[in-house]
């Protein structure tokens, strides 16, 4: 019962949804006026004075599957030709209070069917569009939640490098919270796409207090699998530089900048850290170490921790500069 019910609600959505050029709107138009032709030569020739009794469906039918001016065109051709077929010779042939009143019913009736067709198609070509909108959010929720799960448990794996579970406890907990504000800056649906500078400029904001983080590319587009791993591993970098390196003193600052490469397609970002304390290697490797590494969406990161300072870059594959008409 369900799949007969879906299967006719796929096939009335096709018929309403299709958009139709001229020669298949005429098409259907010759149709749905020889049908109601055949059928009421076939019942009467006009001898019971109803000309248009046969030919209502088809003007509602013309309105639901075609686009108005077509379907007001074919009410108007399908009035004259029942009249003249059925109603015993044109309308006006012999002008009379009769025929006017007649013609003024008619034209209201056809306008009303027409109306209401026209109104219930664009209001079911609209829930069309919802629905497909749905699904679209539906799937690419889902996408979302594995990969979300996917990076909790690479950063739950990381645990047994913590010295203490309280360390290992309190590292997780600010990992967790970084990835949720990494998913507020993406909206389901909105726009898959990250674009920069928006995406850099809203993950750094929060640690950028007094200006000491700049930022500097051309505007580009980013593949989607690449924006929440990109805003986790620079908010890891904001993180340490606050602890650590170039944002934990007074004069230190961060340079963070991109490019598109030659083939159009590859982006090269790089964040260097610039007055800040002397730099050294970590001894061991926490949580964070895994936002650092080529992952799915990061092609490639390579992490330096140079004296004068920390840089990292990352490359990502399927990027695009982002045009005017983009």
């Amino acid at each position: 019962m369900d799949s007969g019910k879906r299967a006719r609600g796929q096939f009335v959505r096709a018929l309403i949804e299709r958009d139709r050029g001229p020669v298949s709107s005429l098409a259907w138009m010759a149709g749905l006026l020889l049908v109601p032709t055949a059928l009421r030569m076939s019942l009467d020739t006009g001898s019971l004075g109803l000309p248009f009794l046969t030919f209502w469906p088809s003007i509602l039918i013309a309105a639901l599957v075609l686009e108005l001016r077509f379907a007001a065109i074919f009410a108007l051709v399908t009035a004259f030709f029942a009249q003249r077929t059925f109603g015993g010779g044109a309308w006006f042939h012999e002008v009379t209070t009769v025929r006017v009143v007649f013609f003024l019913l008619f034209a209201t009736s056809a306008g009303m069917i027409v109306g209401t067709g026209t109104m219930l198609r664009r209001v079911l070509r609209e829930l069309g569009q919802v629905n497909e909108r749905q699904q679209r959010y539906n799937t690419e929720l889902r996408h979302r939640v594995r990969n979300m799960l996917m990076l909790i448990q690479a950063l739950a794996s990381r645990g047994p490098k913590a010295t203490s579970p309280m360390d290992f406890y309190k590292e997780f907990s600010l990992r967790i919270e970084g990835l949720a504000e990494a998913s507020d800056l993406l909206q389901i649906g909105a726009e898959t796409e990250g674009r920069l500078p928006q995406l850099a400029r809203q993950t750094v904001a929060p640690f950028d207090r007094d200006g000491r983080i700049r930022l500097s590319g051309e505007p580009c587009i980013l593949p989607a699998d690449s924006c929440i791993p990109l805003i986790m591993a620079l908010h890891e970098l904001c993180t340490n530089a606050i602890k650590h390196g170039a944002l934990s003193n007074e004069r230190g600052r961060v340079e963070l900048s991109w490019f598109i490469g030659s083939g159009g397609s590859t982006l090269f970002l790089l964040w260097t850290e610039k007055g800040g304390p002397q730099v050294k290697a970590p001894d061991r490797e926490g949580l964070g170490t895994r936002l650092l590494m080529p992952q799915p969406g990061l092609d490639g990161v390579e992490l330096n921790f140079d004296p004068d300072g920390v840089w990292c870059e990352f490359r990502i594959e399927g990027a695009k500069a982002l045009t005017v008409s983009a």
